[in-house]
C-alpha cells in the first residue's frame, strides 16, 4: 500500500508536467531532415533589426550550429523565418459578489451580501516567439515552433536575453534528427 502513493504521486506529476509545455512544436514527418546542413534568414535588408530580432537570431545561430548547421550567404538548404507573434489579453478587476447566512445562539440567524464594484479592464500586451525553417528548395516550411510562455513589454533587458535564449533552446529541444 505504501509504495503504491508514490507511484501515484509520480504519474500524477508527469501529467501535470506535460500539459504545462513552454513551447508548441510542428514539423513535416516527410522531410528529410538529415540533408539539411546550412542555413540563411530570410528577412527584408530594408527593414533594420530589432533588438529582440537580435537577440532570436543570435539564440537560434547557437542552437542551429549544436544541431550540426551552418549559416551560409546563399543557397542554403533552409531559409530562417522569426517573427514576434503579436497578442494580448483583457485583464479585468471588480466587480466582486458575495453572499453568507449564518446562525447565532438563542435562535438568532442572520444573512449578507456584498458587492464590489467598478470593473476595471486593462489591456496587456505580449508577443510569443516563431521560428520556422523553409525548404529552399521548394519554399515549404518544414519545422515550426512557437512559445507559448509571454514576451511582454514591461520585461528588463537581461531578463529578455535569458527568456529568449531559454524559449529558442526548448524550440530546438523539438527538432527531428
Amino acid at each position: 500500500m505504501t509504495l503504491q502513493l508514490p507511484l501515484f504521486l509520480s504519474i500524477v506529476l508527469l501529467v501535470v508536467s506535460g500539459c504545462a509545455a513552454d513551447v508548441a512544436t510542428d514539423y513535416d514527418a516527410n522531410a528529410n531532415f538529415s540533408l539539411f546542413k546550412t542555413y540563411q534568414y530570410q528577412e527584408n535588408p530594408d527593414v533594420a533589426v530589432g533588438l529582440d530580432a537580435a537577440r532570436i537570431k543570435k539564440a537560434v545561430d547557437r542552437e542551429l550550429a549544436n544541431k550540426g548547421f551552418q549559416q551560409v550567404e546563399r543557397d542554403s538548404d533552409v531559409l530562417v523565418r522569426y517573427r514576434i507573434l503579436e497578442g494580448t489579453e483583457l485583464q479585468s478587476s471588480g466587480p466582486t459578489f458575495g453572499f453568507g447566512v449564518g446562525g447565532g445562539s438563542y435562535g438568532g440567524g442572520g444573512y449578507g451580501v456584498g458587492v464590489r464594484t467598478p470593473e476595471r479592464i486593462k489591456e496587456k500586451k505580449f508577443g510569443k516567439l516563431n521560428v520556422e525553417l523553409i525548404d529552399a528548395k521548394n519554399n515549404e516550411v518544414v519545422w515550426s515552433s512557437v512559445s507559448q510562455r509571454q514576451l511582454t513589454e514591461t520585461m528588463e533587458p537581461a531578463d529578455r536575453d535569458v527568456f529568449v535564449q531559454e524559449q529558442v533552446h526548448k524550440m530546438f529541444e523539438e527538432y527531428p534528427r
